[in-house]
């Protein structure tokens, strides 16, 4: 037996000898290992307890390591399959068919990992080590002179451990790491056992992980069957590019087409027509959701799901008086008053009726809602343009939003245009400094920006006067968050529903954003604007405008959403799944990002945009019809576009403007 080690460094000394000395160390290129992975049942599992596992779970671990710090590690436990690499430089992990890039502490501690020869050049790696009290048993309670060695990584939050050498073989026996304090307590312990000698080399081949938090533990057993020590591929280190995967088939379009033959085989079954209907409505085709809701009606004329989608349509459509006298239908065969006047409270926010529409949200079950707009009874909304037909205002900034200035109360404010807003939004500090009264709107979450409301008593775009304008109002930091660092002197935002007496032509190449006035006096200038690609509109709720789009040809309803800052569109997982396109790599503090290779509007046909991955996941609206992403101004800002809700449909030049 040896004497009692003086100094770490002697007890790591012995370690190298016991495995096989420096020389055949030091010749090692690389080791690879493969194991048996076996997760141990844990003791006293309930069977509803879903935590605990009641049986063994197999599967296999592999991991390569290199002389000069790359390594490879998947592990793969029944469905379940995880990789990780180092090569030399950037560290990843895959997962679920996720490609995540590690954080720099990440980074710090794979570098460390993928060090073959850990117990060589520790003052230059900056590992810290000193010398810990002899045990004199294992972790299990088997009587072993075990000489312990403190290890420390500075520079990172890993905890240190304590490394446990068996004195009488110099091999490492055990590493203990130890977090938290009192039942909070989480230890790891890691037994190494079973030394085998592989071309001159002492190598483990039996190694428990024991993870325990508080009174509950883990056992997770590696069974090494095969080790090497040859040179690995440079390759299998570096960060994989996935394939992109097979387009995924839309469930609502083969429901559709589904209930299409059904409709057909049976013209005179209302309920096969209503089923139609339903799908196409759920699908966005709206049209054919209207056709279908009328040929149900013409076999039963009060049927209560067709007369509720009639009205919906033509709101969508904005043929007011149509909605209206289906709604009067509708509440004539007893359908819940509470639905009938949601549809209902839209005709009386697009007429600007603000006395009907907070007591239509009373009815309908918002009256934190209701509240807001009831204050604004006796103060309508009123335009007035000058004689000329059209206003003219130039772009402040056309990028990365389309930003003009506009006067509230009298006072000059740089405001983005957002198609995606449907009053007008205005800072607090702003607010405060005109004299607008702010009333606060109900609770809002923890953490999200304060909201209240008031109203403007004039609002001047160009040569457009607009008087008694709802306004929302923003903390200060909430509207500096959606103007971005780009633009330090926005203070307002811009949502369509104040303009939706006017025809609104925004011309980003061209620097441009104008406002076309109604009436027949200025038809001809409307009409004028009303060329190119036409795609249809449709308006939903308050002012949220929608269009469908093909995404690598895959069908898809986008909102429009000029004031979406930092990628051209976004689209949900299961719309990126429709166009074949998967997830990109992900860094922390980053939004990921995917290149989509064609977009089409209509005959309008864009390449080469970015889109975020991730940051869009609601697949339906509150109407229960699809929901696939939103565009922004990287979209629709490439062409001259105009926004005619008479015709509802926005037309897109043929080329860009000349500057």
């Amino acid at each position: 037996m040896a004497a009692a080690p003086s100094t770490a460094a002697e007890v790591l000394a012995r370690y190298v000898e016991g495995s096989g000395g420096r020389k055949a160390l030091e010749a090692l290129p690389a080791r690879s290992i493969e194991a048996r992975m076996i997760l141990r049942a844990q003791e006293g599992c309930e069977e509803e307890d879903e935590t605990c596992l009641a049986e063994d779970q197999v599967g296999s671990f592999l991991l390569r390591t290199t002389a000069d710090g790359k390594l490879y590690r998947r592990t793969v436990l029944a469905d379940l399959v995880e990789e990780k690499g180092f090569d030399g430089t950037a560290g990843w992990q895959l997962a679920g068919g996720v490609v995540r890039i590690e954080t720099e502490q990440e980074l710090a501690l794979s570098r460390e990992d993928a060090v073959l020869h850990w117990y060589f050049d520790l003052e230059e790696r900056g590992i810290q080590v000193t010398l810990v009290r002899p045990r004199k048993e294992d972790a299990e309670g088997e009587v072993a002179l075990l000489d312990g060695v403190h290890w420390e990584l500075p520079g990172t939050d890993t905890s240190p451990k304590t490394m446990w050498f068996d004195r009488a073989t110099g091999l490492l026996r055990e590493e203990i790491v130890a977090e938290g304090e009192g039942d909070d307590v989480q230890r790891q312990t890691i037994i190494y056992d079973d030394y085998r000698d592989i071309g001159g080399v002492k190598v483990p081949h039996l190694i428990r992980v024991i993870n325990e938090i508080g009174t509950q533990q883990q056992v997770v057993e590696f069974v090494t069957q095969q080790v090497d020590h040859q040179p690995v591929e440079a390759g299998l280190f570096a960060m994989p590019t996935l394939p992109a995967p097979d387009p995924a088939p839309d469930a609502l379009l083969s429901t559709l087409r589904g209930a299409e033959l059904a409709a057909k085989d049976a013209p005179d079954d209302a309920s096969a027509q209503i089923a139609l209907a339903r799908a196409a409505w759920a699908a966005a085709h709206f049209d054919a959701a209207l056709a279908a809701s009328k040929a149900t009606l013409a076999l039963d004329s009060r049927e209560p799901e067709a007369l509720l989608m009639v009205a919906r349509v033509h709101v969508l459509r904005g043929e007011l008086s149509a909605a209206q006298t289906a709604i009067r239908k509708a509440s004539s065969v007893g359908l819940r008053k509470d639905v009938l006047t949601r549809e209902e409270a839209w005709l009386h926010y697009r007429r600007h009726d603000f006395g009907k529409l907070a007591k239509a949200l009373d009815t309908a079950g918002n009256p934190v809602l209701a509240g807001r707009f009831r204050s604004f009874v006796g103060k309508p909304l009123q335009s007035k343009t000058s004689k000329n037909c059209v206003s003219t205002t130039p772009l402040v900034a056309a990028s990365p939003l389309a930003v003009i200035e506009v006067e509230v109360e009298g006072e000059p404010v740089q405001a983005i245009v957002d198609t995606g807003a449907s009053d007008l939004i205005l800072s607090a500090s702003f607010a405060a400094a005109r004299g607008i009264s702010v009333r606060p709107l109900g609770e809002t979450p923890p953490g999200s920006p304060t909201v209240g409301f008031g109203q403007t008593e004039s609002l001047e775009v160009g040569d457009v006067k607009i008087k008694n304008v709802p306004v929302d109002v923003f903390d200060d930091r909430a509207m500096s968050d959606m103007a971005g660092p780009e633009l330090p002197d926005v203070k307002a935002v811009l949502g369509v529903s104040v303009l939706s007496q006017f025809q609104v032509t925004l011309d980003v190449p061209g620097k441009t954003f104008e406002l076309v006035a109604g009436g027949s006096r200025c038809e001809a200038d409307r009409k004028a604007r009303r060329t190119g690609n036409a795609v249809p509109l449709w308006q939903h709720e308050t002012h949220y405008m929608y269009v469908m789009a093909g995404l690598q040809g895959a069908e898809g309803l986008y909102l429009i959403n000029t004031g979406m800052r930092g990628a051209d569109l976004t689209a949900t997982q299961l719309a990126y799944g429709h166009a074949g396109i998967g997830a990109p790599p992900v860094r922390e503090g980053e939004a990921p990002m995917v290149s989509v290779g064609s977009f089409e509007l209509g005959s309008l046909k864009l390449g080469g945009l970015g889109a975020a991955y991730g940051f869009f996941e609601q697949t339906s609206t509150t109407d229960g019809f699809r929901l696939d992403g939103m565009i922004g101004l990287g979209v629709v800002g490439q062409r001259r576009f105009t926004i005619d809700l008479d015709t509802r449909k926005i037309y897109f030049a043929e080329a860009a403007a000349t500057q």
